[in-house]
């Protein structure tokens, strides 16, 4: 496929997990000029916020590693003319790294319009050419074409029959490790995920607070957890545990 303009392939490192509250601390882009010329981007990036244990069990920066390097503000030029007049691409870019980019750019004060470039996201393809509803997944597994799908007893045998090839395809050796790789509740608090364990604090995940400890909601908005209980549009067991997150902050005040 002939290039129609230069592709800036691009990837960052953060303090965490929040587009609104963490940081980027590390920045490298390949440009690609008529699919062969390459032009590399690299910075790290001090902005002052500390960084995850999480985040620096992924990637293996640490705050002593960034004393030296700007912050995103001294560079943000830099990087917006690095990737002018270019089609943007990455893993996931769409659902993180492009959001979190356009962000730092608000903080340096400069208004990054990203809908200027085209955006090429490797995950999406997966998920176009691969899609995750049960017939294509059943077809994949098994080769067999799903009948009656979306009849409930149809769409049950359906998913022994895939989880069972997938124990054997990446030999699952126990139940304790298929649960570890499934399950995601050891991150969120209340299944509907409106909060969320991060360093072992509760936090918000979703709207205004997002990505804030629930303690500070609760120093600076102490009214917003009683008009969660009584909003419409969220769960019962949400508002149970919202009922208890409120009591255990109210105790500790």
């Amino acid at each position: 496929m002939k290039f129609e303009s230069p592709i800036v392939f691009f990837d960052l490192e953060t303090t965490g997990l929040s587009i609104s509250d963490d940081r980027i601390i590390e920045f490298c882009a390949i440009k690609l000029i008529e699919d062969k010329t390459e032009k590399l981007y690299y910075r790290l990036n001090n902005n002052g916020v500390d960084i995850s244990p999480d985040a620096t069990e992924k990637h293996g920066i640490t705050v002593d590693d960034l004393v030296n390097e700007p912050i995103f503000a001294d560079v943000a030029i830099e990087i917006l003319a690095f990737i002018d007049g270019c089609d943007l691409a990455g893993y996931n870019v769409l659902g993180f790294d492009l959001p979190l980019l356009t962000e730092e750019f608000y903080r340096a004060g400069i208004p990054f319009n990203h809908r200027k470039h085209r955006v090429f996201d490797g995950l999406a393809i997966i998920k176009h050419f691969e899609p995750r509803n049960l017939e294509s997944v059943y077809k994949k597994y098994t080769g067999k074409i799903l009948e009656n799908a979306h009849s409930a007893e149809a769409d049950v045998l359906a998913t022994i029959e895939v989880i069972k090839a997938q124990l054997q395809l990446y030999d699952i050796p126990s139940f304790d490790e298929l649960e570890q790789i499934t399950s995601q509740r050891n991150e969120i608090v209340d299944l509907a995920g409106k909060f969320k364990l991060k360093n072992g604090e509760i936090t918000v995940n979703f709207g205004k607070h997002f990505g804030k400890n629930v303690k500070d909601v609760y120093k600076s908005d102490p009214g917003y957890f009683e008009w969660l209980q009584g909003a419409n549009g969220f769960t019962s067991e949400t508002k149970i545990i919202t009922g208890k997150i409120l009591t255990k902050l109210k105790s500790n005040i």
